[in-house]
């Protein structure tokens, strides 16, 4: 809001703020967080999530969470005053949503970065909308993942003194400067061996830590709002170190590490005669003794020059000798096999000093799992690390347009790389024109090597840090009940969906019905279409997933297969260029997952691998029919749906046409009578010969149906936005479109004994009663005339 407003339109839009929001006022002093319950905390229990004497299950999502109040500095007290209260009402509403949606928490480290910043409350600072956001969603019943240890900011040479240690302080300065003065501490490489930006990282997460926030009158560290601490996202430190990103650094931080590599080897070996037995002989001018054994190999050619420690006194006679570049083929592989294990434990022990550090601070901290990364996926050593953590945390994302990449199995150069490239040409080939149906493939959530699927470890909780199906897809309305059909199998306790929100949330409170915009698709490079906040169709599925998730309503695979990785494996060098982990055998876990379920565990106290139970292998993945882990869960690829039956829900998602008229369930749940309403002009209509819908009918607690006090229906099909048009190359590019988005409408009847004589209420986008009535004769019609997002029903 402009501050041209006169005080009296300020005074009136401050009080129609007022009354739309719930305020949190700061409290008067300190809470002191010994007098709050230990079972308000979340904590790790027999490898599930507990609190207030409950497993805990979380479905969530990333992105805007809260509305900022945006102060400049010529603002008046009234302006000041309007637009904090203008955030306030916008932030009650966007947790409104997340609560109409499902979501029971939020994955955020917006704004929290700044924990030592000086403000007021109500001064509608940043700091402070973060405050009063922490104390809102905490009241509401929301838990927080807090990334804030993600951006901790540069360092400079004045940082020097953090450690005293004169003796490297003028070279650690020159380093600094060499790198333009400053340097990131996310994602720097050099933080996990040098002393000077290890210390400096630990106290800026300290600081995150012990922030005080006057709203709740706690500390961040002893806040029970928070539930997930994490120490880094997508840091990838083992493969961005195999990909050589050390050998950009300054030379003072390279010499280091080279440092660390020859003390690494020399206490490994105890002498030059053991390592050169081990090597097979070394490169001539290497020499443990002088330490200038070089670091290599890497995943591709390396040069000699930025590979050793040209610190010491025989680094020039020893460059003067050798080869310009060397690569993996140059040395034998126990060469290779040190230097993954030297990576391995160097990571492990910084995340373990990281941890040490910040876990003894407060309550929060102290019992909430904290994971030490997210991602990667398919790679064998940052699995490892996910191992050391107190849960592990994956991602998956997945395109709705397909690809050819079959020029890839062409050039594969061995068997398992053969695998690899096939893998992913069959996952995005389009099946349907150019688009994906991922029901008519084996199931998965991946475009090759999974990244979700197998790397459930056994006794420690799972988290989903990130997914989503990329806009366009006209086939995207099941992606959420398969998510939810993977989290049982594999017994999954946390899902994060990415992303919510854009820079309109500030706006909720001003503007009606304010969800009501084009949806997001990706036309160029920015990956847009993984935001759904605009996404009727699949937030409805969404919702329905998290309601049966949440509640626990399909059980997981009793018996999973065990996948045992020893040394042999985690510290094999073909593992070093990424989804060659695990070797041929591995291809086996994605489709095990779906028939047996599967657990993981990495253990370098084993040499050799084991298996322990039944596998469906690569090859029988593509000819497995239907894929059934559970009596309540069913993937058939041949006739394109997912099925699921409990006593609590039923969902069915695919192509109804090659199921038949009617949906007949086990716990006497009948659909029929559908009908799909293609609105004039929508792109890509639904024809009966595919009949593709998605359907969830669940109960809202943890009662079969016939008990249940609150239901939950959904139906939706597809949607497409007012003018959208799919690219054709360069030439003819993605059209995203505007509004109306055009939703092709589902009509149907639900028959059911557990619904008869419940009142039911009709619900639009917006969460506005649309119509309501009484179950009569054990049947409900769903319209395909009125714009329905979603049924609730009420047993009186």
């Amino acid at each position: 809001m402009n501050g041209w407003m006169t005080t009296a339109a300020v005074l009136a839009m401050s009080m129609l703020f007022a009354a739309q929001a719930v305020a949190v006022e700061p409290k008067a002093e300190p809470v002191d967080p010994e007098q709050i319950p230990a079972s308000r905390y979340l904590r790790v229990q027999d490898g599930q999530l507990w609190a207030e004497g409950e497993r805990q299950r979380y479905w969530g999502t990333t992105g805007i969470h809260f509305a900022r109040s945006n102060i400049e500095p010529g603002d008046s007290p009234e302006v000041r005053s309007q637009k904090v209260e203008q955030a306030r009402a916008s932030t009650r509403i966007l947790l409104d949503r997340f609560e109409d949606l499902g979501f029971n928490a939020l994955r955020t480290g917006v704004g929290f970065y700044d924990a030592d910043a000086s403000f007021e409350p109500g001064d509608g600072s940043l700091m402070d909308d973060v405050n009063h956001f922490v104390a809102l969603a905490g009241e509401r019943g929301f838990r927080i993942w807090i990334n804030a240890f993600n951006r901790i900011g540069e360092v400079t040479p004045d940082d020097v003194d953090i450690l005293d240690e004169p003796e490297t302080a003028e070279s650690w300065r020159a380093a600094i400067e060499e790198a333009g003065g400053a340097m990131n501490l996310r994602n720097n490489p050099a933080r996990i061996w040098d002393p000077r930006l290890e210390a400096l990282a630990i106290q800026r997460m300290q600081a995150i830590a012990n922030h005080y926030n006057p709203y709740t009158g706690l500390r961040w560290a002893d806040d029970p709002t928070f539930v997930v601490w994490e120490l880094s996202n997508e840091e990838w430190w083992i493969s961005r170190m195999l990909t050589g990103s050390w050998q950009q650094l300054p030379a003072y931080f390279r010499n280091q590490l080279v440092a660390r590599w020859n003390q690494f080897l020399l206490e490994k070996y105890g002498n030059e005669a053991a390592l050169v037995q081990a090597w097979e002989g070394l490169l001539e001018g290497e020499s443990l003794s002088q330490g200038t054994v070089l670091f290599l190999p890497m995943t591709g050619a390396t040069s000699a020059e930025v590979a050793i420690n040209d610190a010491g006194a025989h680094a020039a006679e020893a460059l003067r000798t050798l080869a310009q570049e060397y690569g993996p083929d140059d040395f034998v592989e126990q060469r290779g096999r040190d230097v993954l294990e030297f990576l391995t434990k160097l990571i492990i022990t910084h995340k373990q000093a990281e941890a040490d550090a910040v876990k003894p601070l407060g309550r929060s901290l102290s019992t909430s799992p904290m994971i030490y990364d997210t991602g990667i996926g398919y790679r064998i050593q940052e699995q490892y690390l996910h191992q050391q953590a107190d849960a592990v945390a994956h991602d998956a994302y997945v395109n709705g347009v397909g690809a050819d990449r079959w020029d890839q199995v062409e050039q594969a150069e061995d068997e398992l790389g053969r695998m690899l490239a096939e893998l992913s040409a069959r996952a995005v080939e389009p099946n349907d024109g150019r688009w994906i149906n991922w029901l008519r493939k084996p199931p998965g959530i991946a475009e090759g090597v999974p990244w979700l699927e197998h790397n459930r470890t056994p006794n420690m909780p799972y988290f989903v840090y990130e997914t989503n199906i990329q806009q366009p897809a006209k086939y995207r309305a099941d992606f959420p009940l398969r998510i939810g059909a993977l989290a049982a199998i594999q017994d999954w306790d946390f899902v994060v969906w990415h992303y919510f929100g854009d820079g309109s949330m500030n706006e909720l409170a001003t503007t009606e019905r304010p969800f009501d915009k084009p949806m997001d698709i990706t036309t160029g490079w920015h990956p847009q279409g993984y935001h759904f906040t605009y996404d009727e169709v699949q937030a409805a599925m969404m919702r329905a997933a998290a309601i049966m998730f949440r509640h626990q309503h399909f059980e997981p695979a009793q018996h999973p297969t065990v996948y045992l990785y020893g040394r042999d494996t985690l510290y094999d060098p073909d593992s070093m260029p990424y989804g060659r982990s695990y070797g041929q055998r591995g291809m086996n876990m994605l489709g095990t997952v779906y028939e047996h379920g599967v657990r993981l565990w990495i253990d370098p106290a084993m040499q050799a691998d084991a298996v322990i139970g039944p596998e469906v292998t690569y090859e029988q993945r593509w000819t497995h029919n239907p894929f059934q882990p559970t009596q309540q869960i069913r993937f058939d690829r041949e006739k394109g749906y997912l099925w699921q039956d409990a006593p609590a829900a039923v969902a069915f998602t695919g192509m109804m046409a090659e199921v038949g008229d009617t949906l007949a369930f086990d716990n006497g749940v009948t659909l029929e009578e559908v009908s799909i309403h293609n609105p004039e002009g929508i792109y890509e209509p639904i024809d009966e010969d595919e009949k593709y819908i998605a359907f969830a009918l669940s109960s809202l607690d943890d009662r079969p149906l016939a008990e249940a006090e609150r239901i939950s229906l959904s139906l939706v099909s597809t949607s497409f936005n007012t003018g959208f048009r799919l690219g054709e190359g360069d030439e003819q590019p993605t059209v995203r479109g505007e509004l109306p988005v055009l939703v092709a409408r589902v009509a149907g009847t639900v028959h059911s004994d557990a619904i008869d004589g419940m009142r039911y209420t009709l619900y639009d986008w917006h969460m506005e009663p649309i119509g309501e009535g009484v179950v009569e004769g054990a049947a409900l019609h769903i319209p395909n005339d009125q714009p329905v997002f979603v049924i609730e029903l009420t047993r009186e």
